[in-house]
C-alpha cells in the first residue's frame, strides 16, 4: 500500500467535496432569489419598477438567507467547540491520565504516547469507555484540547500491534484537523436547517396577517416556501455531502495509521477483529449517535444508510490497505483474549 498516495487522494477528494458544498449553498441562494428577482424584472417590464429595484430586491433576498445560514451555522459551532475531554465525559469514559488501574490501561497509555511521538501531536486526554465492543474516538477541536477514547472491549480484544494501529488512526484526525472540519461541516449543515425553520416560521406568520392585503401575502408566502424548499434541499444535500467528507477523512486517517506504525497488518487486524466479534463497534451509550462521525468504526446496512454513513464498510477500508485480503474476519478468540468481567493484568 502506498499510504502517501492513499492520503493524497483523500485530501483532493476531500477539497473536492467542501467546494461543491460551497457551490452547492451559493445555488441554493441564487435559486431562492430569483422568484423575487423575476417580479421585479415584471414591474420593470410593465412600467411600475426599475430596474434598479429587480437587483435590489435580488440583494436583500441574498443577503437575508445568508444572513440566517450564517447565524444559524455560528451558534452550532460554538456549541460544538467544547474540548475533546466533555465529549469523553457524555460518553462515559474514565480518565486513565494519572489514574491508571490495570497493566492493560499501563499498555494503552504507552500506546498512546508512542503514537504522540510518531504523529509529532502532544499527549491527549486519555480515557476508557465501559462498552465491551471494539472502538474508539478522537475529540477537540485542537490537539490541545484533545481527547482519545478506548472501549474496554478494544483494550482487552487487541494485540499491542492492533491497538497502535487504532490509536494512530484517531491521532490522524488530530493531526490532520479532521475533527475542526467536521465541527465547521456540520455548522453549515445546521445552519441549512435552520433556513427551513425560518421559512416554516414566516408561513405560520401569515395565519396573524392582514388577509386583505393579497399582494403582501403572495410575497410572504413565497418567501417563506421558497426558504423551506431551500433548507429542505439544503439540508439533505448537506448531509450527503458531510458524510461523503467523513469517509474520505477515514481513509486518509486508515492511510496514516499506516505511515505511522510502518504496519499496515496492525490496523487491517483490528478491522477484521470489529467484523468478527457479536459486539462489533456498538456503543451503548444514550449520546452515540450525537457523536457517531468521531468513532473509528459504525455500520449501517441497506444503501441509504451507506449514502449518510460517515465510515466506509469495514470491507472496503480492508481492501484498501490489503488489496489480497481474502475476505474472512479474525475472531476474538484467536487472540486469546475473551472479554473478562474485569481487565485482564498481562503485562505490556
Amino acid at each position: 500500500m502506498n499510504f502517501f498516495e492513499r492520503q493524497t487522494q483523500a485530501r483532493n477528494q476531500t477539497q473536492r467535496l467542501v467546494c461543491m458544498m460551497i457551490l452547492a449553498i451559493v445555488m441554493l441562494i441564487g435559486m431562492t432569489s430569483l422568484p423575487f428577482v423575476f417580479n421585479g424584472f415584471e414591474d420593470y417590464l410593465s412600467g411600475t419598477g426599475t430596474l434598479a429595484d429587480a437587483f435590489l430586491a435580488m440583494a436583500v433576498i441574498a443577503s437575508f438567507i445568508s444572513s440566517i445560514v450564517v447565524i444559524g451555522g455560528l451558534l452550532k459551532y460554538r456549541q460544538l467547540r467544547a474540548g475533546g475531554k466533555v465529549v469523553a465525559e457524555k460518553l462515559g469514559g474514565r480518565l486513565l491520565n494519572g489514574n491508571v488501574r490495570t497493566l492493560d490501561e499501563q499498555r494503552l497509555m504507552n500506546v498512546v504516547e508512542e503514537m504522540a511521538i510518531a504523529s509529532g501531536t502532544c499527549m491527549p486526554a486519555v480515557y476508557l469507555l465501559p462498552d465491551e465492543s471494539i472502538n474508539a474516538f478522537a475529540a477537540g477541536f485542537t490537539p490541545e484540547d484533545a481527547a482519545i477514547g478506548v472501549t474496554r472491549g478494544a483494550v482487552a480484544l487487541l494485540t499491542r500491534e492492533e491497538l497502535q494501529g487504532v490509536i494512530a488512526h484517531e491521532f490522524s484526525h488530530i493531526f490532520n484537523g479532521d475533527m475542526r472540519l467536521n465541527t465547521q461541516l456540520v455548522a453549515v449543515v445546521h445552519g441549512l436547517l435552520v433556513l427551513g425553520l425560518a421559512g416554516t416560521y414566516i408561513l405560520a406568520s401569515l395565519l396573524k396577517r392582514d388577509k386583505r392585503d393579497v399582494r403582501l401575502m403572495l410575497v410572504v408566502f413565497a418567501l417563506g416556501a421558497a426558504l423551506c424548499v431551500a433548507g429542505l434541499i439544503g439540508n439533505l444535500y448537506g448531509n450527503l455531502i458531510k458524510a461523503a467528507v467523513s469517509r474520505q477523512r477515514e481513509f486518509l486517517a486508515d492511510a496514516s495509521a499506516v505511515q505511522y506504525t510502518r504496519n499496515p497488518q496492525s490496523i487491517v487486524g483490528a478491522l477484521k477483529k470489529i467484523g468478527a466479534h457479536a459486539q462489533g463497534s456498538v456503543i451503548r451509550s444514550p449520546r452515540a449517535a450525537e457523536f457517531s462521525h468521531l468513532f473509528f468504526s459504525t455500520g449501517g446496512s441497506g444503501w441509504l444508510s451507506r449514502m449518510f454513513a460517515t465510515h466506509p464498510d469495514l470491507s472496503v477500508r480492508i481492501r484498501r490497505i490489503d488489496p489480497q485480503w481474502d475476505g474472512s474476519f479474525t475472531t476474538a478468540a484467536a487472540a486469546g483474549k475473551p472479554v473478562p468481567d474485569q481487565m485482564a493484568a498481562t503485562a505490556d
